[in-house]
């Protein structure tokens, strides 16, 4: 079947911005572990939970805010949900720690240190290490938000 003009540029174009994505992402592979790119790439968890019964917000030193929402019951994070204005490295963060901490306990949840947080990002670069201490330290103020609010 022969295409029509509209057709072959439109196969053209997404040829284009898919070698342009594939070059962007080898790039990147340079600076980053294949996870980190995919939760930032689709970060999982992210935005703001309205009925939380745990809520922080904090600001790093370079600038990025991190909040962390939480609906605890029973000792366990039912859900979590982080929402920031940082970088790649931050949202990749946060998507990470909110996998490790959803459906735990809040015993395993403060367990959770910007170490763990990096292994389980298959590191990250050493001038992004506040990201995962921003991001730690974001959701462990939440859960003492919450535990404030139930004593």
């Amino acid at each position: 079947m022969v295409k029509n003009m509209k057709e072959i540029q439109e196969s053209d174009d997404k040829d284009f911005f898919d070698k342009i994505q594939e070059s962007l992402d080898r790039e990147m592979e340079k600076y980053y572990s294949r996870k980190t790119i995919e939760y930032f790439k689709n970060p999982l968890n992210f935005g703001r939970l309205e009925d939380a019964n745990g809520v922080a917000e904090m600001k790093g030193g370079c600038g990025d805010t991190m909040e962390m929402s939480l609906k605890i019951k029973n000792e366990i994070i039912q859900e979590i949900k982080f929402y920031t204005d940082g970088c790649g490295v931050t949202v990749a963060c946060g998507s990470a720690v909110t996998e490790l901490v959803k459906g735990k306990t809040l015993a395993h949840a403060l367990k959770i240190s910007p170490d763990v947080l990096m292994n389980e990002l298959d590191g990250i670069p050493r001038d992004s290490i506040h990201c995962a201490i921003l991001t730690v330290s974001t959701m462990h103020k939440a859960i003492a938000d919450y535990l404030l609010k139930t004593v």
